[in-house]
């Protein structure tokens, strides 16, 4: 076997131990990742010897990766539906089960007549705005964040998908800088219930924005605050989408059903079968 060989090899070899050793799940295929990523180039394990510069950049993606720090972060992207969504340190980072909200969404979104308004509370990266927007080349989208760094995040998210003209970035504390009513309300908000906090992984605990992930003692703090003020911010007929904790159906549900104004709430599973999404409609 040639020595260029080996050399390689032998370096992401060095690189999955070290991801097992700190927890990291599929260490093997995470150390290729990363890589792929210090070389800037898809992994050759038969390729030439490693050039200092990368295994130098090598080493510092490993220690960082095995310290827990999101894949995501080490990348400075990560993808979101069929497009690429730019994340930054202190902005929450889109999960598949947004992608499913997402989905409904649209659906939603494409189901309403010309022109729809469409809100994204707690927008984040910006990844839902962005996938409303696409999804409808007719249709505004206001998304709104309460921190700066999100804000940051999503308005050079939406300038890299060239939505400027039809997605307003707005930092607003949920609805308290929104005056206008849409035919659509999604949010993620935190719903974390604080007991839960020691439990969540590392990936979670250390490095995503804790106002992002704390829903209150029941984790359900940020659903009241939403469904509260949402019939006052939906046309007649329109509808709002929330993501919730894979064990807060019931509650939720009741929380929607006291609302005035909202009808016909229900929660919908994720594809894992869990509880997941709440949808209302407004009188």
């Amino acid at each position: 076997m040639a020595p260029s060989t080996v050399q390689t090899r032998e370096t992401v070899v060095r690189g999955s131990q070290e991801l097992a050793a700190a927890g990291v799940l599929a260490a093997p295929r995470e150390a290729r990742r990363l890589f792929a990523l210090a070389a800037g180039s898809p992994l050759d394990l038969a390729g030439t010897a490693v050039p200092p510069s990368v295994g130098r950049r090598y080493r510092m993606l490993v220690a960082a990766r095995a310290r827990r720090v999101p894949f995501p972060l080490l990348e400075g992207e990560t993808g979101f539906l069929d497009f690429d969504v730019a994340v930054r340190p202190g902005v929450f980072i889109p999960r598949p089960e947004t992608e499913e909200l997402a989905e409904r969404a649209i659906v939603v979104l494409r189901s309403l007549l010309p022109h729809p308004r469409a809100l994204d509370l707690g927008t984040g990266t910006g990844a839902l705005a962005v996938a409303l927007a696409r999804a409808r080349d007719d249709g505004q989208v206001l998304a709104v964040d309460v921190s700066p760094r999100a804000l940051a995040c999503a308005r050079r998210n939406v300038r890299a998908h060239r939505l400027e003209a039809r997605v307003e970035i707005r930092r607003s504390d949920w609805f308290s800088c929104v005056r206008e009513a849409f035919h659509l309300i999604v949010a993620n908000p935190p719903y974390v219930a604080r007991c839960e906090f020691p439990s969540l992984e590392p990936e979670v605990r250390l490095y995503e924005p804790r106002r992002a992930l704390d829903g209150g003692v029941d984790g359900l703090d940020a659903l009241r605050v939403i469904l509260s003020r949402a019939p006052h911010h939906l046309l007649p007929g329109g509808t709002i989408l929330v993501e919730i904790g894979a064990r807060q159906g019931p509650a939720a549900l009741a929380i929607a059903r006291r609302v005035p104004g909202l009808r016909e709430a229900r929660v919908e599973r994720d594809q894992s079968g869990k509880e997941r999404f709440l949808i209302a409609r407004c009188v």
